[in-house]
């Protein structure tokens, strides 16, 4: 017990027992909340109450060790003297990390996304779509839709941004899905019915897809537009929710390639068509002196 108390009397091993205790409760702060996320009670909010609990152990363990230090003590003292100095001091220093607090507190209040939404942000003249992963004192994390890279975005900023959450997990989620089929087929009103008649058999035989059709014996409504190069056919896709739909109308243009290549139905594209025939000339010559024939011909040609 002696050895224990004198131990505990040593500066040194009180600044690592401090240090062990800081680092051994942020790991049991993260590994309760970690296990709230499995079992579905992780969010904005557990989020960033987690980051809030680490940040005032760390703060507590940092200001316990100042206490142990005499030079910081004195320091500490010195500037306290001054209590619009450190106001300043302080103000300056944590500017920027006390603003991402604020703005983090304001978005975990509020929660207009939580961990898993897609979301489209609009930060800074550049549009970034992709799924909330977690959000910290200082930042969000997401992960892009685009290279499923992981963008992190300072609080600040994105309580300033324009956001745009595009879950729907209580909703039906609805898309307009269009084709191009050409002019010269859509003029044929039997094939015009059968591009109709495939297109609107996809869409019912997807699995991801809801038939909102409240008579169903009613044809599956297709819009007919007149494009410049091309006659579209758009039908609204609805599923459960936006990544739902995302995959069916992928598996429905996929769908309706094969479909249609086996109709004889020809997509609308871009493409250059020549016509008409090209006529070949020749000069007719009509001098018949060697001279006018040399001059023609140039010299050593005949």
């Amino acid at each position: 017990m002696d050895v224990i108390r004198t131990l505990l009397k040593n500066r040194y091993v009180l600044m690592a027992l401090y240090l062990l205790g800081c680092f051994l409760v942020c790991k049991i702060i993260g590994l309760i909340f970690h296990a709230a996320g499995k079992k579905g009670k992780g969010g904005i909010k557990a989020s960033f109450v987690k980051g809030m609990l680490q940040f005032g152990v760390i703060i507590f363990t940092v200001v316990r060790l100042a206490g142990l230090s005499d030079t910081i003590q004195k320091f500490g003292s010195t500037i306290l003297m001054s209590s619009s100095l450190i106001v300043v001091v302080l103000g300056f220093i944590f500017q920027e990390g006390l603003s991402n607090i604020v703005h983090g507190f304001i978005l975990a209040a509020f929660s207009p996304f939580d961990v898993g939404d897609q979301v489209l942000i609009t930060a800074g003249g550049e549009t970034i779509s992709g799924f909330i992963v977690s959000m910290t004192l200082r930042h969000t994390a997401i992960r892009s839709i685009v290279d499923n890279g992981e963008v992190i975005i300072p609080n600040s900023v994105l309580d300033k941004s324009t956001v745009k959450n595009l879950t729907t997990q209580n909703r039906e989620n609805k898309y307009p899905l269009t084709i191009s089929i050409t002019y010269e087929q859509a003029q044929d009103p039997v094939i015009l019915e059968k591009a109709k008649q495939i297109f609107a058999e996809e869409i019912l035989k997807n699995k991801r897809t809801i038939d909102v059709r409240k008579d169903k014996k009613e044809p599956v409504f297709i819009k007919i537009d007149l494009a410049e190069s091309a006659v579209t056919l758009t039908s609204f896709i609805n599923t459960d929710t936006a990544m739902e739909n995302y995959f069916a109308c992928s598996e429905i243009r996929e769908a309706l390639l094969f479909r249609y290549k086996q109709a004889g139905i020809e997509f609308a594209y871009n493409h250059l068509q020549l016509t008409g025939s090209v006529e070949m000339t020749t000069v007719e010559k009509t001098a018949t002196r060697p001279e006018e024939d040399s001059a023609f011909f140039g010299p050593g040609k005949i």
